[in-house]
């Protein structure tokens, strides 16, 4: 049975309780978004101009939160979103919703799906011995403008016999990969990150555990 959710992230209009604020494990603080009328936007000075921001407070206006809904199987996840400057507001991919020492939600293994003004970017995370590590999964070129919202879509497949599989729409940008890594059930959410991002909106549906694989694009 397909379940989902639809959020409206414009003030008064969320359940912000459906939502788990999340930690990067590279930084070292915690922080929400910021609602503004009709969209969320990431915590940063307003006095910073997007440039001086971008060369010196990047690593500080990380924030990040992922729906309580579980996705099993084929899922689609999408936001509209834009950015004020270069980049980076992402859909995040997690398998499940771990902690730290300190009880802080905090990311392990996951997933990012970047928008940037150069294309799109699937980042792999992983935390091994204490540490994160990352490499770049999969990617593709092409010029996204600042302050332009755009619906960044992802959509979690199965194809009998292979991998899990992953599409990104933006735009005119399709592209896709398969990763063994890539887990059955996860969880979806939001960051923003090395500038000032807005979210407008999240939706997220689950459905059928497996695509017919010519309906999929398997040839």
């Amino acid at each position: 049975m397909a379940r989902g959710v639809e959020v409206d992230f414009s003030r008064g209009k969320w359940d912000k309780s459906e939502w788990t604020v999340f930690k990067s494990p590279r930084f070292g603080f915690v922080r929400d978004f910021v609602q503004e009328d009709d969209h969320l936007v990431n915590p940063s000075d307003p006095a910073w101009s997007d440039e001086e921001l971008y060369a010196s407070h990047v690593t500080e206006v990380y924030a990040s939160m992922v729906h309580r809904l579980k996705l099993s199987g084929m899922a689609e996840v999408s936001s509209t979103m834009s950015f004020d400057h270069l980049m980076a507001p992402l859909i995040v991919i997690t398998r499940d919703l771990p902690k730290n020492e300190a009880g802080q939600y905090e990311f392990r293994e996951h997933y990012e799906v970047v928008l940037y003004n150069e294309g799109v970017n699937v980042w792999h995370h992983t935390y091994e011995g204490g540490r994160a590590k990352w490499h770049l999964a999969a990617f593709a070129r092409a010029p996204f403008s600042p302050k332009t919202k755009y619906e960044l879509k992802v959509v979690l497949s199965k194809v009998e016999g292979r991998p899990m599989r992953m599409t990104v729409e933006c735009g005119n940008v399709r592209f896709g990969f398969e990763d063994d890594d890539l887990p059955e059930s996860v969880y979806a959410g939001v960051t923003g990150c090395e500038g000032r991002n807005r979210f407008y909106d999240f939706r997220a549906r689950t459905g059928e555990a497996k695509l017919n694989a010519a309906a999929d694009g398997e040839h």
